[in-house]
């Protein structure tokens, strides 16, 4: 779908219907809301005479949260979908902002060591090392016993740390890197699949990756493939999981809530390339959304010529 105005909006492909409201009421508005935010970046070059690509390419991500916040709350909760992408051409750049709920990762602070196990595995670790590593993991998070504690510290000593478990949940999933014994290649893989902004046990299976839905508890895998592979054509409803999944240990959502994390890629016309990693939390109040964590990428490639 192309929007008209001055901003030009493409629509990924997503695992559910999408857009409730009618098609023209919501290309106006659409319009409209480009309009006010090309104001704003017009309005701010001329304050700021927008000679720094870097700052050009922040409000740029800024606009691109903005339109996707709104993209997602023109749809009730349970019909979103829970992955989706935007596109858009302003002020000299394109910008591409996909989206996917959180829902979707597997939470650090709740889900059970047998997923973490099994996830290592999908992801290349041995039976013997994933089960040791989801240990670590649970005891990292975990206000342990003496003796268990005892036993935690011991394994942080040997590693040469002067740190031991935190004993709390994890505030971020970078916490992973201070794990002893997890290699960087897992922590990197693991990272693109877990969150500690979903807040439950339960993992939406219509929106998560197949190595998500292959860690849940007594899937395997012929059943992860045939579910990948019907589920844009299956009912919302929980016996059409549960036919192809089985219970997976009562960790099967079929809706995903607020939480969203954004990718946002920004192009300039003149080479540079930026994005950011934000996680936002939708509301009904005054404000449309909350950000709980946002996260620049250097950007990978300079300008064409220096201004």
């Amino acid at each position: 779908m192309r929007c008209g105005g001055p901003v030009g909006c493409r629509r990924g492909r997503s695992n559910q219907g999408f857009a409730t409201v009618p098609a023209l009421v919501l290309l106006a508005i659409l319009a409209t809301l480009a309009g006010v935010t090309a104001a704003y970046v017009s309005s701010s070059a001329t304050s700021v005479r927008f000679d720094n690509d870097r700052v050009r390419s922040r409000l740029l991500i800024l606009a691109g949260v903005e339109l996707a916040a709104y993209d997602l709350l023109s749809s009730a909760k349970g019909e979103r979908a829970p992955r989706n992408s935007i596109s858009f051409r302003l002020d000299n750049a394109s910008v591409t902002v996909t989206s996917a709920a959180e829902a979707t990762r597997v939470d650090l602070n709740f889900a059970p060591p047998v997923v973490f196990a099994n996830l290592f595995q999908e992801l290349g670790s041995s039976s013997e090392d994933a089960t040791a590593y989801a240990d670590r993991l649970v005891g990292w998070r975990s206000a342990l016993k003496e003796q268990a504690r005892d036993r935690e510290m011991a394994v942080y000593r040997d590693a040469g740390l002067s740190y031991g478990p935190k004993g709390s949940s994890f505030s971020s999933e970078d916490e992973l890197w201070s794990i002893p014994g997890l290699p960087a290649a897992l922590v990197e893989k693991a990272l693109q699949f877990v969150t500690v902004y979903s807040g439950r046990r339960q993992v939406d299976v219509f929106g998560a990756a197949p190595e998500v839905i292959a860690a849940l508890p007594g899937v395997e895998p012929v059943q992860t493939a045939a579910f990948v592979a019907r589920r844009e054509s299956l009912p919302h409803t929980p016996s059409a999981v549960i036919n192809l999944l089985g219970s997976a240990g009562g960790m099967i959502s079929i809706y995903s809530d607020d939480n969203v994390r954004l990718n946002c890629q920004v192009v300039l016309d003149n080479g540079w390339r930026t994005s950011a990693e934000i996680v936002i939390q939708l509301e009904d109040g005054d404000e449309p959304y909350r950000v709980l964590s946002w996260r620049e990428i250097e950007p990978n490639a300079a300008p064409a010529e220096t201004r």
